[in-house]
C-alpha cells in the first residue's frame, strides 16, 4: 500500500479525532475496559473491528498466522503474554478465536514450508498441524479437507486456550466464554461452533 495512503487516512482520522474528542479523550484517560479478546488471524482482508464494528476499546486484538494459541507451556510466546494479560488483568469476560476461508496458513499445511529457509513460519504451522491430522483421519473427499482443516484448526486453538490455569479458573467459574468462529471471506458471515449441537451457526440468525 502506497505511504501516500495511510497519511491521507491519517490525515482523515484526524478529523474525526477531532469530531469525536471526548470519546478519544475518554480512552486516554481511563484506560482500556475491553470485554473481548479477539485471537484472528494476521490476513489483511480480515480485519476485527470492520466485520464485528467494535469501537476503539471494545477489542483486545491479537493477530498472528493462522490464528492459534501456542499451549500454555511454551515459553515467551506474544499470543500466550496476551491470554494471560487480557484475561488476568483486563477481566475479558470473552475470548472469540477467529478463523476464515481461504486462509494460507492452513494452506501451507498441504506441503509445509522448509525449516531451512523459512524457520519461524515452519515452527509455528507445527502447532496447526494437529488439525489436518484429525482432518485426514476421516477420510473425507479432497474438496472438502481445507475447508474441514480451516474449522477444525480453529477448534484445537480453542483447546489450547484451555491449557492455560487462568483460562480455565474463569472458565469454570462461569465468568469467561470461549467462542470459535469462522469467517466467511465470500459472503461476510460469521459462523460459530455449537459444541452441544457439533454444529457451525451463523452468528446473525442466533442473534
Amino acid at each position: 500500500m502506497p505511504t501516500r495512503k495511510l497519511l491521507d487516512g491519517h490525515r482523515r482520522f484526524r478529523k474525526k479525532f477531532e469530531s469525536d474528542h471526548l470519546v478519544f479523550k475518554r480512552l486516554a484517560e481511563e484506560g482500556q475496559n475491553p470485554k473481548v479478546l479477539w485471537i484472528g488471524c494476521s490476513d489483511s482482508r480480515v480485519v476485527p473491528e470492520l466485520i464485528t464494528g467494535a469501537d476503539p476499546g471494545e477489542l483486545f486484538d491479537v493477530r498472528n498466522i493462522a490464528n492459534i494459541v501456542p499451549p500454555a507451556p511454551t515459553i515467551a510466546c506474544a499470543t500466550g503474554a496476551a491470554v494471560e494479560y487480557a484475561v488476568l488483568h483486563l477481566g475479558v469476560s470473552h475470548i472469540v478465536v477467529c478463523g476464515h476461508t481461504d486462509c494460507g496458513g492452513i494452506k501451507a499445511l498441504e506441503a509445509p514450508p522448509s525449516a531451512q529457509t523459512e524457520p519461524h513460519i515452519a515452527s509455528w504451522l507445527e502447532l496447526a498441524k494437529p488439525a489436518r491430522e484429525r482432518v485426514m483421519a476421516l477420510g473425507l473427499p479432497p474438496h472438502e479437507v481445507y475447508l474441514e482443516t480451516i474449522k477444525a484448526n480453529i477448534l484445537l486453538q480453542c483447546e489450547n486456550l484451555r491449557t492455560y490455569p487462568c483460562v480455565v479458573e474463569r472458565e469454570r467459574t462461569g465468568a469467561l466464554s470461549i467462542h470459535s468462529w469462522l469467517y466467511v471471506l465470500h459472503t461476510g458471515e460469521i459462523f460459530e461452533f455449537d459444541e452441544s449441537a457439533g454444529i457451525w451457526e451463523s452468528v446473525a440468525k442466533s442473534s
